[in-house]
């Protein structure tokens, strides 16, 4: 029996359908390979693995993450010889996964983008003019990098200025808030191995940790960590305000006079008393705060030094030098610490992520690795992407951030003397 006239019309509407939609696939399709076609092509990525920095060692994508970037990225990704032999993977290993290898002289040669952590003024005398740095340059404090950038007309991704925004262009989270927290965490965990203290055996120790933001999160952890629990945390903002606080952690609030930097205040319980004396009464203080260089604040001077127990222990984990601190400036994996007043200890170390660089690695790739399509893209997706553009702090030589000229007292207009 042969079909129904409904079976007839049915079938003629389904072939219609797919044809017509056949004929719709098929236009995406040519669009799509039209617009990929248009698409500029892809920055050429150089991926350090070597650092001029001392002791650094941390890397900008972990060796066991390859396989996971698209393939197109990684055919325009070339890494320097040896970038994996830190973590046992050798270079016949990573060589299939990426476009080529090479020595670094031949990756600053041959790339448009040069990934690096932790650049130094002689990283970037070696740079092609035009060339873009993705890393963290910290220019505001640093004015040989910022005079480099400018006078190369370099183009500078800051990996400390860049921030998940939301909606409204209020800040969301920092970008790489899991190495800020190991930033804490390895401070407060290599110095109290040098000061041949932990909170489980020995005396009862206390600690207060200034500042809660990632970095704070990190220094708490490690600190309970190695059973030391009394802690308390100060904020300037109102115990309110204070985000995800640990349940453990007592948080106090503090106040700033800005006339008198040096005389904050302290609001217990028991009524308003001075930083200094406060502060002297824990056996450890951690400094963790954000400081703006152009109006910083002091906590100790080494006249309160006098006031605390011999051997305590202050970590200055924010590392800003002559900030927090009246003696504060950075110190390095091969001399941590030193003793300020008459027997305090001081660690500075401006890296200390490094003491565990294998775990720090994971955490800035996992960070990373979302963002490199979008800088491998160019300019065109930087501007697509807040991210990206408010983190650009000199482009092109043009300096972006106000706070490198305010800071370096340099003039506003180009080429800022």
């Amino acid at each position: 029996m042969g079909p129904s006239a409904s079976d007839a019309t049915d079938s003629a509407t389904a072939t219609s359908v797919a044809s017509a939609t056949a004929a719709s696939a098929a236009t995406s399709a040519t669009a799509a390979s039209a617009a990929s076609s248009a698409r500029a092509p892809l920055l050429r990525l150089g991926v350090l693995a070597t650092s001029r920095k001392v002791d650094e060692r941390r890397l900008p994508l972990h060796p066991a993450h390859f396989e996971r970037i698209d393939d197109d990225l990684r055919a325009n990704m070339v890494l320097e010889y040896g970038y994996g032999e830190r973590f046992g993977i050798t270079d016949d290993q990573l060589a299939p996964l990426v476009g080529a290898l090479g020595t670094r002289a031949d990756i600053i040669a041959s790339t448009d983008v040069v990934l690096l952590p932790k650049p130094q003024a002689s990283d970037l005398e070696d740079l092609r003019d035009g060339q873009v740095l993705w890393g963290w340059p910290h220019c505001v404090q640093d004015r040989e990098i910022t005079q480099l950038a400018i006078d190369k007309s370099l183009t500078l991704i800051a990996w400390e200025a860049m921030n998940h925004w939301n909606s409204d262009g209020s800040y969301g989270l920092h970008v790489f808030h899991k190495n800020n927290e190991l930033a804490g965490y390895c401070s407060v965990l290599h110095s109290l191995q040098l000061c041949g203290s932990t909170g489980d055996y020995g005396r009862r120790l206390t600690a207060i940790v200034i500042g809660f933001g990632a970095t704070a999160r990190g220094a708490v952890t490690a600190l309970n960590a190695h059973g030391i629990h009394d802690v308390q945390v100060l904020t300037n903002r109102s115990i309110a305000a204070v985000g995800s606080p640990i349940p453990s952690v007592d948080i106090i609030q503090f106040e700033h006079n800005d006339e008198a930097p040096f005389e904050s205040i302290v609001n217990t319980e028991d009524g308003p008393v001075l930083l200094a004396p406060f502060l002297a009464e824990r056996d450890v203080v951690v400094n963790c705060t954000l400081q703006d260089p152009n109006a910083p604040l002091t906590y100790l001077r080494e006249s309160d030094l006098d006031a605390f127990r011999p051997g305590s222990l202050i970590v200055d984990v924010s590392v800003d030098a002559g900030m927090g601190f009246s003696w504060a400036r950075p110190t390095t994996f091969a001399d941590p610490m030193f003793t300020v007043g008459a027997a305090t200890n001081y660690y500075a170390v401006d890296h200390s992520p490094s003491f565990l660089w294998n775990s720090t690695t994971w955490e800035i790739s996992e960070a990373l690795m979302p963002f490199l399509r979008t800088v491998m893209e160019g300019p065109s997706s930087w501007a697509d992407s807040d991210t990206i553009t408010r983190a650009i702090e000199i482009d092109g030589g043009r300096v972006q951030n106000a706070a490198i000229l305010e800071f370096q007292h340099r003039s506003p207009e180009y080429p800022y003397p």
